[in-house]
This record gives structure tokens, sequence and C-alpha cells, in this order.
């Protein structure tokens, strides 16, 4: 049996309006149709994505986050981010869209009491729509 690693190792970052005239194809992904210029995160270690779902009034809800470590500070703006999610074995995701609902980003600066815990920021992604965590298609 083959073993799927879904490490994520790589994590990117775009504002959604730079997201224009993308193809979400429901239940499949998503074709970004041009070269998008996403910036990389300078991230510490794996980061980890979690995406479970629910029935709501015969809807699926997909609520996904998202946990990065990073070496320095996110600066946090007032712009709308999507996120773009590598993993070991080269598979992309794309979480968020150029529409509402929009990805929520928090972080959280870690100044630990013991010196065997890291430190820096952690940035935490929580997103919650009807398309769930959407796979790359080129």
């Amino acid at each position: 049996m083959a073993t799927i690693l879904k490490n994520i190792y790589k994590v990117e970052f775009i504002e959604s309006r730079f997201l224009k005239d993308i193809t979400v194809v429901p239940g499949k992904g998503v074709f970004l149709n041009m070269w998008r210029n996403f910036q990389l995160m300078d991230t510490v270690g794996l980061s980890s994505a979690t995406s479970t779902s629910k029935i709501v009034k015969k809807n699926t809800i997909y609520n996904i986050k998202m946990t990065a470590f990073l070496k320095e500070q996110f600066l946090l703006t007032n712009k709308h981010l999507c996120y773009r999610l590598t993993t070991v074995m080269g598979e992309k995701y794309l979480l968020g869209t150029e529409r509402a609902p929009y990805p929520i980003t928090t972080t959280s600066d870690n100044f630990p009491s013991v010196v065997t815990e890291k430190s820096g920021t952690t940035l935490t992604v929580e997103y919650s729509n009807t398309l769930g965590l959407l796979p790359i298609l080129d």
C-alpha cells in the first residue's frame, strides 16, 4: 500500500483580489489559469491543516484550520489574504478564493518560559465555506 504524505512544507500567500479569473470546479479543484504572484512565508518545520465537514440545511460546510510556525512576525493588514499550501508530495491546495467568505488570519507571538519550547510567531488561518480546501489542478 502506498503511503500518502500530506505534510505541508511550504505556505504562500496572496491578496484575494489577485485571484480573479480563476476557475473553480466544484468537487474537483481549481484552475488558476495563469501565473500568480504568491509570496513565500518563512516557516519553521512543517505546517498543519485540518479539514472537517458537516451538513447544514442540505449543504456541505467545510471548516479548514491551517497552522504554521513563522521565524518572524507577520504583520496583518486589512486586506483579504488567500493561501497556497504545498505538500511534501508536491500537491498544491488553495485556501480561499477571490469571493467572500474570506479566510480569517490571526497571529500570536510566543515568548515561552521554558528554553525547549518554540519561540516565534504562530499563524492560524480559519476558513469556512461550501468549497473546502481546493486542489490546484494546473
